[in-house]
């Protein structure tokens, strides 16, 4: 009897498939491919700069645009750093695990979900990124319209000291990587793609503290 067709094109479309997914396989969740001894996504350290660029100009360009003197502008700033991460954490996550901040990839390191070599270029990135963000803001606000004088930066108020500032932005920070680690690191997680909501979130609610008393920076890379 001649073998059927059909059921040869579906037997090779299978190992096709299975082919493919132990490819896909080699590539480890730190985003380094295992293939060739490669140690490191350099198109992963790219989308972080990247993002890193343009949480920079989002977050701190709303608050050079408004202020955050009292309590209707902060709202705003808080507001505009929070969706700022949760659209580019679903614009980025896909290429680069979009941690668009130096003490959320120290804390993936520590974790052991992502490696040494790949988060150190991505916080190298990070910084450049950050750069170039606030000279992309020293371009569209000059001095004499930058409503926070200082294109954003962070600085304690004498009215608070460094200790609040310390252990408030020791808590926002806490409260960024635990969300991280329980809504998109955990598989016990449930939240599914919702991920990015709660970490925008996060980052809303740390900022609605910490802004009267240093800026709210929670990200080194950011006030870097």
């Amino acid at each position: 009897t001649k073998p059927r067709r059909g059921s040869s094109q579906v037997h090779h479309s299978a190992s096709a498939a299975m082919s493919e997914a132990q490819q896909l396989n080699q590539v480890d969740s730190h985003g380094a491919a295992a293939e060739g001894g490669k140690k490191f996504d350099i198109k992963a350290a790219v989308a972080e700069g990247c993002a890193m660029f343009m949480f920079v100009v989002i977050g701190c360009g709303i608050a050079c645009a408004h202020g955050a003197s009292d309590a209707a502008t902060r709202l705003v700033v808080a507001f505009a750093f929070g969706v700022g991460i949760l659209v580019l954490a679903y614009g980025f996550a896909h290429i680069s695990g979009a941690q668009i901040n130096c003490a959320v990839t120290l804390a993936l390191i520590v974790g052991g979900e992502l490696g040494p070599i790949q988060g150190a270029l991505n916080v190298v990135f990070q910084l450049l990124g950050s750069v170039l963000g606030a000279c992309f803001l020293c371009i569209v606000f000059p001095c004499e319209v930058d409503m926070t004088g200082s294109l954003g930066t962070n600085v304690v108020n004498d009215a608070y000291g460094y200790a609040s500032a310390f252990f408030g932005e020791l808590f926002g920070t806490f409260l960024l990587c635990y969300t991280v680690f329980e809504t998109a690191v955990n598989p016990k997680a449930n939240v599914g793609v919702n991920y990015g909501i709660s970490i925008g979130f996060a980052v809303f609610l740390a900022h609605l503290i910490l802004l009267p008393i240093d800026g709210c920076s929670i990200n080194p890379t950011r006030s870097f």
